[in-house]
């Protein structure tokens, strides 16, 4: 072939598997060492943040230093002081990353999203969680050879998945919570018949509901017993269950305890309503399932067959992974497969 080049001037091609995976390692063999020293970089700096943290907590202050032998047996046992070591390492962690991210929209969602699942997680310990899934993903992805946008891809889920658990479980707690208003409605009004005062009703649901409304209600209890106004306490509820039926409630309550007039009257009326509009949004989402479960389909059937074509046959799947082009396809894809998803859930959802 060389010598046909050079004595005709012609250009030769070779095509086939075999040509275009020579090709392709040709290319990867100079992309991947640059992709293996990024992601080695960002590991070594967050192994030189997590020994500066475990360092600092080692260490200590020399006031505790000094005060440690008349603590007693508690202080000097090692796997109590290791768990404090631990917890002091993840206290100051949080704290650094609580101060550089305060001030952004985001980290506030985030803050309330975990306030409203009432998980016992601080927001700095999810972001670290996150960004750490991320990392061992990405880096077990390089370790096996995958594709760096794949690896992306698998950083991107690392990083995702403990913000989806999060969010999962604060849907599912608002959502018990919209089940029981109408009932804790009818209990406020039965309470405030039998005589008691709206204190004392309060009180009734906190004795007698459920999980997550007792606690919810508990916490209004506490907040006026340390001198809160019961109406901030409540509008303080409202915002941090999130919960659009209870938010209005608050708004007819709040009105009616200022104006005058018969708080019992207004729970019963107002229970009717939240039962009518729970009602109304239950046979909504029943009428629309069929298109919901369509959505469903159309956006997971591409993500099933790439992965089970690839399975059976990953040869013929390789050009799309491993060349510059196949990766653009699959990069608009995805970005045409969001668009229609918003698109479809924007049909399909009916907003009461």
């Amino acid at each position: 072939m060389p010598t046909i080049e050079t004595s005709q001037g012609t250009q030769v091609y070779v095509f086939g598997q075999t040509a275009i995976l020579v090709d392709f390692a040709h290319v990867d063999s100079h992309k991947i060492p640059l992709f293996f020293i990024a992601v080695i970089g960002l590991s070594f700096l967050l192994l030189l943040l997590a020994f500066r943290f475990w360092f600092a907590a080692n260490r200590g202050s020399r006031v505790q230093q000094r005060i440690e032998p008349h603590l007693g047996a508690a202080a000097n046992n090692p796997k109590a002081r290791r768990r404090a070591s631990r917890d002091k390492t993840r206290t100051r962690l949080s704290d650094a990353i609580e101060r550089a991210l305060a001030d952004l929209k985001h980290f506030k969602m985030v803050q309330s999203m975990i306030e409203r699942a009432d998980l016992p997680v601080r927001s700095g310990e999810l972001l670290a969680g996150c960004v750490g899934a991320a990392v061992v993903l990405g880096l077990i992805a390089a370790a096996v050879g995958a594709a760096g946008i794949l690896v992306l891809a698998l950083m991107a889920v690392g990083f995702g998945a403990p913000l989806g658990y999060v969010s999962f479980k604060a849907k599912s707690r608002v959502r018990a919570f919209e089940n029981q208003l109408s009932d804790l409605l009818i209990t406020l009004a039965a309470s405030l018949k039998a005589g008691h005062s709206f204190r004392q009703g309060i009180q009734s649901v906190v004795d007698e509901g459920a999980e997550p409304a007792a606690s919810e209600f508990k916490r209004v209890m506490t907040e006026t017993q340390l001198g809160k106004p019961i109406d901030d306490a409540l509008a303080h509820m409202a915002g941090r269950v999130g919960s659009k039926n209870f938010s209005f409630v608050i708004n007819a309550v709040t009105i009616q305890r200022q104006i005058g007039g018969s708080l019992a009257g207004l729970f019963d009326m107002v229970a009717e309503t939240v039962r009518q509009r729970q009602q109304f949004a239950r046979k909504i989402k029943s009428l629309t399932a069929m298109g919901r479960m369509s959505a469903y389909v159309l956006v997971g059937l591409p993500f099933f067959i790439a992965a089970f074509v690839t399975l059976l046959n990953p040869i013929y799947m390789s050009p799309l992974y491993h060349t510059g082009l196949g990766q653009k396809l699959m990069v608009g894809s995805v970005i045409s497969i969001g668009f229609g998803s918003l698109m479809l859930k924007r049909i399909a959802t009916f907003r009461g």
